[in-house]
């Protein structure tokens, strides 16, 4: 199939020896088509705020545009119809960088007309613009279960209560914002609500005070449990089928991977649909109006795809786009309701992101727009898939990236970069620190570790109550598989993390004192207990019943995997980093460790970001901490 390529905007190249435009904000994030095809729906970034511009397709030029006052900024959106956006509202707090999302619902023309805030707790009108209608505020949180792509003025939202968990449905007015309640309420915390074909409600799921799903079906005007035994732990709903009478689920159902199911709701009989030998079956590939299924994603080293509806128009349109673009992440955004043009988000390990529009009546595909346009993909770093076994058994996975700039004939220092979670994963994608790394002449080595998601019930378990044993040592034995492959030099790596990366940095530290050169840690959890008594994980409502179950309930076991209390076996350089704003791994676990090392005499480097909270949220801010880092890594190895 040909594609012949017509680029609507210029790409400049960046300064080869300056690296810290990496850092930036995407210049364009999202693009969506409107139903009929007439305008797209652009994300942007504008003077460091997220904004949504409105482009005429047949003149690709701006007709309108939204950008909301404040510490407001557009965040997800979506064609409600022809002429009218719905945008989720995303908040920047005045003692924070971190965006958030509050359950508030913006809507807007395509031409800026008739802006509304459709649902939201403010009802003062200078907060969002003054021609923004004052209006009765509401003490809850939203969530989109369903667009109607059918009705011109309605949506379906869950509303949940402040102070609650417990949701109920409505259908929303996208127009004047009035509300009709549809259901009483969800059965069970943190519902995810599924409608059928014409928007009737058929079932929800959530989770309970144990931390285990549980599946409630509608019939008549009631909710029926499924039984436990019907459905397996990952129990996640998608959509109908054509019939109408079974949903695909995403579920490991009597066996180890998650693969993709049919639930017969009249029955309750589960059906394979498909699975994967070797990992889960990932993203999930939706029609534009999210009736229907046509892909899904398998994540086992480079991305491929497997088709589930061969015949619908968008999976043709999608094995079409594979073969265009051979071994690369393939995203359809949206396309018009007759299915006659589509937009295509493209990415790779050195692509963050660029933007398409593929005619298909034509066969034509059109760039449109790049996260990046100031950064040269041929400059970057390839990276590469790998895998090992561990020495109990375990087959072990992740990515190396090799060092962009090195001394001829040599192995480059390595960073051993830890992902999060723990129980997470690292992906084939494009990362800024990864690249950051490489092009400054570090090899960096990713490893999914056991307890890390994709490979199954069995390799994601294996990680509960490991956190600073075998976790770690899957972490070690990738070094070692690094050296005996040529990739690494013994003695010449430092070891570095964020979040379960950060704890990562100081258990191997502490369990391995002469392997690693350098430990560099930003927002690591440094004390087990406390994540029993701050941060935010423990007032979720199944937050106990998961810390008891990852961590432990044995508080020696505890103790003697906690950084905090072993720092006298540390012989290495320390890079400590923590946002002071952090609510999930509250700034106190830094402090807990720094008061640890001042008192065991151990030296290290300080550093902290008084706005920052669980993670980078101002780019500039990412970009010194990395800059620090590079320093750092230059004085150890």
């Amino acid at each position: 199939m040909y594609f012949p390529l017509m680029l609507l905007l210029c790409i400049a190249t960046a300064d080869a020896d300056d690296w810290q435009h990496l850092f930036q904000s995407a210049k364009y994030q999202d693009v969506k088509i409107s139903p009929d095809g007439k305008h797209l729906a652009v994300a942007m970034d504008s003077e460091g705020k997220r904004a949504l511009i409105f482009i005429s397709r047949s003149t690709m030029k701006m007709v309108g545009a939204t950008k909301l006052p404040n510490k407001n900024e557009v965040g997800s959106y979506y064609w409600a119809n022809n002429e009218r956006v719905v945008i989720k509202i995303f908040q920047r707090r005045p003692w924070q960088e971190q965006l958030g999302f509050y359950g508030e619902l913006f809507a807007v023309n395509f031409d800026g007309s008739d802006p509304e805030l459709i649902y939201g707790y403010r009802n003062v009108d200078n907060t969002l613009g003054t021609r923004t209608k004052k209006k009765k505020k509401i003490d809850g949180w939203a969530d989109i279960v369903d667009m109607l792509p059918d009705e011109k003025d309605h949506i379906i939202i869950s509303s949940t209560p402040f102070g609650s968990s417990f949701a109920g449905l409505h259908k929303l007015n996208i127009y004047n914002g009035r509300t009709k309640k549809l259901v009483i309420g969800s059965p069970v915390a943190d519902a995810n609500f599924i409608t059928d074909e014409q928007g009737e409600i058929k079932l929800v799921t959530g989770i309970n005070k144990q931390n285990a799903i549980e599946v409630h079906i509608r019939k008549a005007d009631d909710w029926q449990e499924l039984a436990a035994e019907k459905f397996g732990s990952n129990f996640t709903p998608l959509t109908f089928d054509e019939t109408g009478e079974n949903l695909f689920v995403r579920d490991n159902f009597q066996q180890d991977k998650l693969g993709l199911f049919k639930l017969n709701l009249t029955s309750g009989k589960m059906t394979s649909v498909f699975s994967n030998e070797n990992a889960d079956v990932g993203h999930v590939k939706f029609t534009a109006d999210g009736k229907n299924i046509y892909a899904v994603a398998i994540q086992d080293g480079f991305p491929s795809y497997h088709l589930i509806n061969p015949e619908l128009k968008e999976a043709q349109v999608f094995k079409q786009l594979v073969a265009a673009f051979p071994e690369q992440s393939i995203n359809i955004t949206s396309r018009t309701k007759k299915g006659d043009i589509y937009i295509v988000r493209v990415s790779s390990d050195i692509e963050a992101g660029q933007f398409y529009m593929y005619d298909h009546v034509n066969n034509k595909l059109s760039g449109l727009f790049k996260y990046y346009p100031n950064i040269a993909t041929q400059q970057l770093a390839f990276t590469d898939p790998i895998e090992f076994m561990s020495s109990d058994g375990f087959k072990i996975r992740g990515y190396f990236t090799q060092a962009k700039k090195q001394t001829v004939d040599t192995i480059a220092p390595l960073v051993v970069l830890v992902h999060g979670g723990p129980h997470a994963r690292d992906y084939w994608q494009y990362s800024k620190d990864v690249q950051y790394l490489a092009l400054n002449g570090y090899s960096v080595l990713q490893v999914n570790f056991r307890g890390s998601t994709g490979y199954g019930e069995k390799f994601h378990n294996a990680g509960f109550k490991n956190w600073g044993a075998s976790i770690q040592q899957d972490i070690y034995e990738s070094y070692q598989w690094a050296i005996k492959s040529g990739l690494a030099s013994k003695n010449n790596a430092c070891i570095m993390g964020a979040s379960f990366g950060g704890y990562s940095a100081l258990q191997s530290a502490i369990k391995y004192p002469k392997t690693y050169r350098c430990a560099i840690a930003y927002a690591g959890v440094y004390d087990l207990d406390l994540m029993f008594e701050a941060g935010n994980i423990k007032n979720f409502y199944s937050g106990k019943a998961y810390l008891h179950e990852t961590l432990g309930k044995d508080e020696a076991a505890r103790k003697q995997m906690s950084p905090v209390h072993h720092v006298d076996k540390i012989k290495i350089p320390l890079f400590i980093a923590h946002g002071e704003k952090d609510s999930q791994v509250p700034f106190e676990h830094a402090e807990r460790l720094k008061a640890a090392l001042d008192e065991a005499n151990k030296p290290y480097t300080w550093h902290t970001f008084s706005r920052e909270s669980h993670g980078f949220f101002d780019p500039e801010n990412r970009a010194e901490y990395m800059k620090n880092v590079l320093s750092f890594l230059k004085k150890n190895i």
